[in-house]
């Protein structure tokens, strides 16, 4: 099952890859029922589904354009091909992505009335200013008829109404939970680092200079008192990042962690990982060996982790007992890419 994070990300919609759309006849759409919910209680109707499928259908553009210049496919064939799942092509995934994202929001409104899902005038303006950023960023790309036909910005506002709504039952349950985090456990540290490979080269001096000799080169730069940003200037081809690793996370492997767990504040070590197919190099400092804005926010973090484990558990037991859920042939048999039409 999709989190309901997943489910209801699109409410944020803030990224969405677009690619070229066609004609087609939607007059019919806002009359053509593609999904009921508990009989006829809750009915999906043609219109909205096709928007959101074509809000999903954009954010393939990326992979799409990617498998064009890898494989030479044309949109058509990407979406007949067959998606991580196996059984299915891209386009029957997303289609039921789409549907398991209005039945997930119907089983949490069948739970509205045991909390408080009121929209605010702030959850109707940051809807409003929601439908206006995606017409500012995306225009005729996802709003023109000839992609959702006369789907109205009031229908569109209904539907991430609806949504909101299905959030605030979301929260509600999360908050319900109890949650034990110890300081230990978030206990953090920081260390800011060059990475680099063997393909990696710089100038130094009239010589130029690779892998781990660039690694030597960086360690007596930072030994000698320089800052990352100054050789950053100076070396522009080396990768440099910050990191924080919470202290107890037995998730982490990577030789990063395990030496920077070791550091003091302001060392700088340098050091291999050759667990990979090449060697990467690294040259680390230790901006802090117990950073509190990093355990602040690993508190967050591992609150979060558990809010959802309760969420989970309620929500599946919601499931057991949610009404019946049937997708028409109206929506399975739309066709992608959009330009089919």
């Amino acid at each position: 099952m999709k989190t309901i994070k997943n489910v209801l990300a699109i409410l944020l919609v803030t990224v969405l890859l677009l690619s070229g759309c066609g004609a087609g006849n939607k007059s019919g759409y806002g009359s053509t029922v593609a999904a009921t919910y508990g009989g006829n209680e809750r009915t999906v109707y043609l219109d909205e589904a096709n928007f959101w499928l074509r809000a999903g259908e954009l954010s393939y553009g990326y992979m799409i354009s990617l498998y064009s210049q890898i494989y030479g496919i044309d949109a058509s064939t990407f979406w007949a091909s067959q998606s991580n799942r196996r059984t299915q092509t891209y386009d029957q995934s997303l289609k039921e992505d789409i549907m398991a994202e209005f039945r997930q929001i119907f089983i949490l409104l069948d739970h509205a009335g045991e909390y408080d899902t009121t929209l605010t005038d702030e959850d109707l303006s940051r809807i409003d200013k929601t439908i206006s950023d995606m017409k500012s960023s995306y225009g005729t790309a996802l709003f023109d008829e000839a992609v959702i036909g006369s789907y109205s910005d009031d229908a569109l506002k209904e539907s991430l109404k609806t949504r909101a709504q299905a959030l605030k039952v979301w929260h509600g349950v999360r908050e319900q939970a109890t949650t034990n985090v110890s300081d230990e456990e978030c206990k953090s540290f920081t260390i800011q680092y060059f990475r680099m490979d063997d393909t990696t080269s710089v100038k130094d001096g009239d010589n130029e200079i690779k892998g781990q000799a660039i690694g030597e080169l960086l360690e007596r730069l930072l030994k000698d008192g320089k800052t990352f940003e100054e050789i950053s200037k100076t070396y522009s081809k080396v990768y440099t990042a910050k990191e924080s690793f919470r202290r107890s996370d037995d998730t982490q492997t990577s030789q990063l962690f395990t030496i920077g767990k070791d550091m003091k504040d302001g060392d700088v070590r340098q050091f291999t990982d050759n667990s990979g197919e090449k060697s990467i190099y690294y040259v680390a400092k230790c901006v802090s060996a117990d950073d509190a804005d990093a355990a602040a926010a690993a508190r967050e973090q591992l609150e979060s982790e558990q809010k959802e484990a309760h969420f989970n558990e309620v929500f599946a037991e919601w499931q057991k007992s949610a009404k019946a859920f049937s997708v028409k042939g109206a929506f399975t048999q739309l066709p992608l890419p959009n330009n089919a039409n």
